[in-house]
């Protein structure tokens, strides 16, 4: 093997084990893929077989490293899902090593021993008893030594709300034998078991508060000071609940309250999205559940998005409330078909970007939509105009922002992005290599989201998509929506990606539909020229050069994107939507 090959090799097998080389990697193969093309020397029948070799070996490097990319990239997912369910628990749990040190907690610990534990630091807890301070450390001592367990105090002239188990009882109970001993509190959340037995047993609202002070472990007395009442009241209300809930005793009350399964699951705040009912699905003809999102007003003009295929342009989930605001003014309500293997949509297996038109067809007549307009953000082009072409009849007009054009080679491609690389070189030339990349660059992003758009906005030429991309919120929420996009699986992900890669099965000149492309002339991800020879392509359409512009200007032109889409004569930076705050 040649040691282009050779070195090519090892960053395989290092990207396998870091997944932030993603990026070094693929511009290395695509380095490797335009030399094999452009080399002289493959003119000579011993050099093309060295060659074909070399990438065959290259290939089978790549099954291999794959496999543990895979098998890493899982125990760090399990990981993750793990400290996701400890985090829904309202009961805090922290597992100590021999020293008495924290291991590792769950948030609702932190709620009750704040700083210490996140920090590594020494922990201190008081005995019921005395009220005397206590190293945690000590505590798991003496639960050891005795094998029995022990119960302490969060806060001095607090109720006693930790548990320390020692380590045979924690392993009876199923912690990992790593854990030399085990804490346990009762978290700020056992409201919640109350409020189930309240609904349970039919009690009143004042019959309910009592049960959640009681739960709280506070006297009568405490109660009715914070309550507003007398003590005689409370003490009613308390007989009440002890014969509505069997029991005949705060001791029994308590016991059957900790029984609730709700004790152990914390409170979550409703999505905005969900209160705006942004998410959606419909189950289409052959079975598929379809979701889609909206937002705007009921009777604003019907725009369908098409957006990125990382799709975070839009961000009507995060934050609905500015979205809708902003359509309200314009007179727009957003439609967002999500395709075939993304978000909640089912997938399916389209041999064409033009099969996803009998979904968006579907979606307009159970929304009871004659026409609509339609915005596209960057790669989301290819899926705009392939359904345009099969609706023409239900699309008034195409709005493309970023518009990538597949049919374009940019000449010098090394001063472009990645993505250009992936769909343009990889995609056109080895098609199997960009359908086992795509999901291990997914990884990358969200697992190395800082590096990842500092890596971008180093080559980037424009100084507003450096702004834009700098910005915590977006950073965030990319890699978010990212997640949200293929937490079932990346299939669709990978499939349009290749489908736009090959070349439109269409021919945009058949889109009499009026297009208008707003592109800018620093954008290095779907270059200018691309959209010119675009614009040329179509039968009726307009390219504006947005001057001073990059590729991730529509992050905040969309509003107005959206309203020229609408069929509105809205100026550039006529409506602007402002990035939220960290």
């Amino acid at each position: 093997m040649s040691d282009r090959f050779e070195d090519l090799t090892h960053l395989v097998y290092e990207a396998s084990l870091d997944n932030s080389l993603w990026p070094e990697l693929i511009s290395e193969l695509v380095e490797e893929v335009h030399r094999a093309r452009d080399s002289r020397f493959l003119e000579s029948p011993r050099q093309i077989e060295a060659e074909t070799r070399g990438f065959e070996n290259l290939s089978r490097h790549f099954r291999r490293a794959f496999s543990i990319s895979e098998r890493v990239v899982g125990l760090q997912e399990r990981e993750a899902y793990l400290s996701s369910i400890l985090n829904s628990f309202a009961f805090g749990v922290a597992l100590l090593n021999e020293d008495g040190h924290v291991l590792m907690a769950n948030r609702a610990l932190y709620e009750v021993l704040p700083a210490p534990v996140s920090q590594g630091e020494e922990v201190q807890v008081f005995l019921p008893a005395s009220g005397e301070g206590q190293l945690m450390s000590q505590c798991a001592a003496d639960v050891n030594r005795s094998g029995v367990a022990l119960e302490y105090q969060s806060q001095k002239d607090g109720v006693a709300d930790i548990i320390v188990l020692p380590r045979e009882e924690a392993a009876r109970i199923g912690f990992p034998p790593i854990a030399a001993s085990v804490v346990i509190s009762s978290g700020l959340q056992t409201h919640m078991g109350a409020d189930h037995l309240a609904r349970q047993h039919k009690l009143t609202r004042r019959e309910a508060e009592v049960l959640r002070h009681m739960g709280q472990s506070y006297d009568l007395r405490e109660a009715a000071r914070r309550m507003g009442i007398s003590y005689e009241s409370v003490r009613t209300y308390l007989k009440r609940v002890y014969d509505k809930t069997d029991t005949k005793s705060r001791n029994e009350l308590a016991a059957l309250l900790a029984q609730s399964p709700l004790m152990a699951v914390r409170t979550q705040e409703a999505l905005p999205s969900v209160l705006f009912q942004v998410r959606n699905r419909i189950t289409l003809r052959d079975g598929r559940q379809h979701e889609y999102f909206c937002i705007g007003p009921e009777d604003g003009v019907p725009v369908l998005v098409f957006d990125a295929l990382s799709g975070v342009t839009i961000d009507m989930i995060g934050y609905p409330q500015r979205c809708h605001d902003l359509m309200e003014q314009a007179g727009v309500r957003l439609i967002c078909p999500c395709r075939p293997g993304s978000f909640l949509s089912d997938p399916f297996d389209m041999q064409s970007l033009r099969d996803f038109a009998s979904d968006v067809r579907e979606l307009l007549n159970h929304l009871g939509v004659g026409q609509a307009g339609v915005l596209s953000v960057s790669f989301g082009s290819g899926s705009a105009l392939a359904v345009t072409h099969e609706l023409q009849d239900r699309i008034s007009k195409v709005v493309l922002s970023s518009a990538s054009y597949p049919f374009y080679r940019h000449e010098n491609w090394r001063e472009l992005d990645q993505f250009y690389h992936m769909s343009c070189i990889l995609g056109r030339h080895w098609p199997s290599m960009l359908r086992q990349i795509i999901p291990f660059l997914v990884r990358s992003i969200l697992q190395n989201k800082e590096r990842y758009f500092d890596r971008y906005c180093r080559r980037s030429r424009s100084a507003d998509d450096i702004r834009i991309l700098s910005c915590p919120v977006i950073r965030r929420r990319t890699a978010e929506m990212l997640a949200l996009r293929t937490a079932s699986g990346m299939e669709g992900m990978v499939e349009e990606n290749l489908l736009n890669a090959q070349g439109w099965d269409f021919d945009p000149s058949d889109i009499h539909t009026p297009v208008e492309i707003f592109q800018g002339p620093d954008d290095n991800v779907a270059p200018m020229q691309g959209a010119e020879l675009l614009a040329q392509h179509l039968n009726n359409a307009t390219l504006t050069i947005l001057r001073g512009k990059g590729h991730y200007h529509h992050i905040e032109n969309w509003p107005w994107l959206a309203a020229r889409a609408a069929g509105k004569d809205m100026a550039p930076d006529g409506l602007r939507y402002d990035i939220p705050e960290f």
